[in-house]
């Protein structure tokens, strides 16, 4: 977890042995702060846990009787892994939920309860698929998908959208997809040289990003077109590889692979030219990341919803010359401290 004002003083400590421990506790200090003072919060996730434990039983009791026993239970018992390790997350990051006094009935909130679902479709598409059972996959596959347009759309109809969300979603999404190229790679569905790829463009995203944040200050990672356009494609090609792969004759098949595989690899290196494009935008604004204007937001995003819009008057134009803008001393991103204060919602 990254918490601004501790990284500052982290930071200015030169991130001693000592420093770090002081960085450590003071963070558990501020999780267990969080839970003690938002009961009603705490009580959302457990309820949002014990929901979804209740549909992970329905399913492995449906695959147990109608596909087998043996892999049922496996399904329950690694699925119940990642509730798990999913809950502990949001419960370390209750600050960033709104105060009790101000959550809906639904506590967690429908969106972070669908993004909590597609973390546990992981396990589920990795299980079904390298055990032979496409069809199972498919669905556990459909379902993250959906999960993922859902939780979007949710967030924007009620007005749901929290600190905690556009965290825990981005992250969900390199897991989902991630997980997604590693089993169809075990399944002999994808070559190695693109699970490598898969493992360069995030890595560069998530390593890249912790080490700005840490470093440099607080990052902005938007939702961005070439992103969501290439998401669609990458998916589109991917079902394709498995529907040749399946229905189509040897020495044709073979054919089309090739070039299904490298209109792949294209994708995934036209992405990865856009994290290292994004990491260097961070780099050179960490602390405070304006957002890219004109042909640049294609690249860089637009504002997510529910970050604070630039203030009036802010001496932060739109520069003619690269199509950013400049940043101010009183523009901050939705992890900065800045929000923080303003929203007095900080946490962990």
């Amino acid at each position: 977890m990254f918490v601004e004002p501790y990284l500052a003083d982290l930071r200015r400590e030169g991130f001693t042995p000592r420093a770090v421990a002081r960085y450590v506790s003071r963070c558990a200090v501020r999780s267990a702060e969080a839970a003690w003072t938002r009961p009603r919060a705490l009580r959302s996730v457990g309820l949002a846990g014990l929901g979804h434990l209740v549909g992970l039983l329905l399913i492995a009791v449906a695959v147990s009787l109608r596909v087998d026993r043996a892999l049922g239970v496996e399904y329950f018992i690694v699925s119940s892994w990642w509730l798990l390790g999913g809950l502990a997350w949001i419960t370390l990051h209750l600050g960033m939920f709104r105060e009790d006094k101000e959550l809906f009935v639904s506590g967690l909130g429908l969106p972070n309860f669908l993004t909590l679902g597609r973390l546990l479709t992981i396990p589920a598409f990795y299980l079904f698929l390298t055990r032979g059972h496409e069809g199972l996959a498919l669905a556990a596959f459909l379902a993250g998908g959906l999960s993922d347009v859902a939780d979007g759309m949710a967030a924007r109809k009620l007005h749901a959208s929290t600190k905690m969300g556009r965290i825990f979603d981005p992250i969900v999404d390199v897991l989902f997809n991630g997980a997604v190229a590693f089993a169809l790679t075990r399944a002999g569905y994808l070559p190695m040289w693109i699970l490598v790829l898969v493992g360069i463009r995030y890595g560069l995203l998530m390593l890249g990003a912790a080490w700005i944040y840490v470093t440099r200050g607080p990052v902005a990672i938007r939702p961005t077109v070439l992103g969501k356009t290439t998401g669609v494609i990458t998916t589109g090609l991917v079902l394709a590889v498995v529907v040749v792969y399946h229905f189509f004759p040897g020495a044709a098949a073979e054919q089309v692979l090739e070039l299904l595989y490298a209109a792949i690899g294209f994708v995934l290196l036209l992405t990865t030219l856009q994290v290292i494009t994004i990491g260097i935008y961070n780099l050179r604004y960490a602390g405070h990341v304006p957002v890219a204007r004109g042909a640049m937001a294609v690249i860089l995003g637009k504002r997510a919803t529910g970050e604070d819009p630039v203030p009036e008057g802010d001496p932060g134009a739109e520069d003619e010359a690269t199509g950013f803008s400049s940043p101010s001393e009183t523009e901050g991103n939705e992890t900065g401290a800045g929000r923080e204060r303003r929203e007095g919602e900080s946490g962990p």
